[in-house]
C-alpha cells in the first residue's frame, strides 16, 4: 500500500483523490515529474531558472499542463524545492523534512499552512512542491507583503543579516496589530505558529518567513498561511529561534532563561501576555502544543524520511517538550 504524496495517508495511488482534487483540481495525479533536475535548474541559454525567494534551496516556478506539472518563468502556481543543498547535513532529507512537518502542522495543530506535497524526479530524488496562495487561478498575483517590506527593511540599509537581526517576534506582533483588521485572531494564529516552530525545531522562522496579504479585497490584510516550515536542526547547528521573542531582550530576561539560557513555557506565557493574548488561551496553547507528541511520531513513521531523519526529529522534539513542560 502506498502512502498519499500529500496527507501520507494509505492510498493505491500517488495521491488520494481528496488531496489529488485538492493540490492539482484532478481525481488522479502522478507524484513522479517527467523532467530531470538539470532539465529545470538550466535554460536554454545556459542560464539558471530560479524564482526570486530567498532561502539556501533553490526553489522553480511551475504550473499544471495537461496531465502533468511544467516548469514556467509566467505564471506560475506552485513552487518546486529540490534537494540540491549540499552543504547541509541528511541533505537528501530536506524536502521531506519540509513536508511531513507542513503536514504536522495541519493535520494535527489546525495551523493555516500552505498546501504542499512530495514529488519525485525520474532519478528518485525527492523534492518539496508547494502550491502558492498568493497567486489567483489564472496565475495573476493577490497582493502580499513580508515582514521585511511592511517595516521597510532591506539588506542594503540593515546589513546582510537583517532577515535576523532587525525585529523581534514582538516587533512583528506589533506590526500584525498596526496592519491587520482582524489582529486579535491573527495574533492568536501567530503565537501558535510560534510556538509549532519552537517544538519541530525550526531555528530558520526569520522576518521573511511570515506575511500578510490581502486575498479578499486589495488593502485588507490577513495574515498569511504559515510556509517553510521544518526542523532545521536535523540539518544544521542553529540556534533555538530565528528571532528575539522579546524586544527588549538585551535587558529583560525570564528566570528561566536566565537559569537556562533559553526559552520555557514561562518565556511564552510572558511573550503572549505582551502581545494581548488572554492567559488562560495562551496556556491552553502551551499545553496543547506538547500534547501531540504520540501523533508526531506516528506521522514521523509514516513519512518519507530517512531512518536516521526520523530518530534525529523525535529525540529533537522531546528535547523541546522538556523546555517547555519544564
Amino acid at each position: 500500500m502506498n502512502r498519499c504524496h500529500c496527507c501520507l495517508r494509505e492510498t493505491e495511488t500517488d495521491f488520494c483523490r481528496t488531496c489529488s482534487r485538492k493540490l492539482f483540481g484532478k481525481d488522479r495525479f502522478s507524484a513522479m515529474l517527467n523532467f530531470s533536475l538539470p532539465d529545470i535548474a538550466q535554460a536554454l541559454d545556459g542560464k539558471p531558472q530560479r524564482i526570486s525567494i530567498s532561502g539556501a534551496q533553490p526553489k522553480y516556478s511551475l504550473k499544471t499542463e495537461g496531465k502533468g506539472l511544467v516548469p514556467t518563468d509566467r505564471h506560475g502556481t506552485y513552487i518546486l524545492k529540490p534537494a540540491t543543498s549540499m552543504q547541509f547535513r541528511l541533505y537528501a532529507d530536506m524536502p521531506a523534512n519540509e513536508h511531513v512537518t507542513m503536514q504536522m502542522a495541519r493535520q494535527i495543530f489546525k495551523l493555516d499552512v500552505a498546501e504542499s506535497a512530495l514529488l519525485q524526479f525520474p532519478s528518485g530524488e525527492y523534492a518539496y512542491l508547494t502550491k502558492r496562495y498568493d497567486v489567483h487561478k489564472d496565475g495573476t498575483r493577490i497582493h502580499q507583503e513580508d515582514f521585511a517590506q511592511v517595516a521597510d527593511l532591506s539588506s542594503e540599509e540593515q546589513g546582510s543579516n537583517y532577515k535576523y537581526e532587525s525585529l523581534s517576534y514582538e516587533d512583528i506582533a506589533e506590526l500584525i496589530s498596526g496592519h491587520v483588521s482582524a489582529h486579535a485572531v491573527s495574533l492568536e494564529k501567530f503565537f501558535r505558529t510560534i510556538l509549532f516552530n519552537y517544538l519541530v525545531c525550526n531555528g530558520d522562522a526569520h522576518i521573511k518567513n511570515f506575511s500578510i496579504y490581502s486575498p479578499n479585497k486589495e488593502g485588507v490584510f490577513e495574515l498569511s498561511p504559515a510556509y517553510d516550515l521544518m526542523n532545521t536542526s536535523l540539518h544544521a547547528s542553529d540556534s533555538r529561534t530565528a528571532l528575539d521573542l522579546f524586544k527588549d531582550e538585551d535587558s529583560f530576561q525570564t528566570d528561566f532563561y536566565r537559569e537556562n539560557g533559553f526559552y520555557g513555557a514561562t518565556d511564552f506565557m510572558e511573550f503572549a501576555k505582551r502581545i494581548g493574548i488572554v492567559e488562560t488561551r495562551a496556556l491552553r496553547f502551551v499545553k496543547d502544543i506538547v500534547a501531540h507528541v504520540p501523533e508526531m511520531d506516528t506521522m514521523l513513521d509514516q513519512s518519507f524520511l530517512s531512518d536516521e531523519a526520523k530518530q534525529q526529529y523525535r529525540e529533537s522534539i522531546r528535547d523541546r517538550v522538556k523546555a517547555l513542560t519544564a
